[in-house]
């Protein structure tokens, strides 16, 4: 649906910006591991590789938007959170075409 009304997509946890890129980018190279469990979550039209697709299930302690967690805000979900993650809040960096905000992943 997304790709029929916007050339670029913006992913958001916590009101906070994850990822940003055109659609092709975002859909078909989720860099950021919210993403990711999101795509993972699209349904497949196919019935039949949809019984056999894996879904991401994020695990760890589901934060307050009223009290979000210092640094990145999706660390307390986070499967590539470490120490640094707690204490940095990330911002987006990349290009025009894609941008992730995450200190575990390289944009480029």
């Amino acid at each position: 649906m997304v790709k029929h009304i916007s050339d670029r997509v913006l992913v958001m946890y916590l009101g906070h910006a994850v990822e940003l890129g055109t659609y092709d980018e975002v859909y078909h190279n989720p860099l950021h591991p919210y993403t990711k469990a999101l795509m993972s979550a699209v349904p497949i039209p196919d019935p039949d590789l949809e019984k056999t697709k894996t879904i991401q299930l994020l695990e760890g302690e589901l934060p307050s938007p009223i009290n979000p967690p210092s640094g990145c805000v999706f660390r307390t979900r986070c499967p590539l959170a470490g120490p640094e993650c707690a204490k940095t809040r990330p911002v987006l960096e990349g290009s025009f075409r894609h941008a992730v905000s995450c200190l575990k992943v390289d944009p480029l």
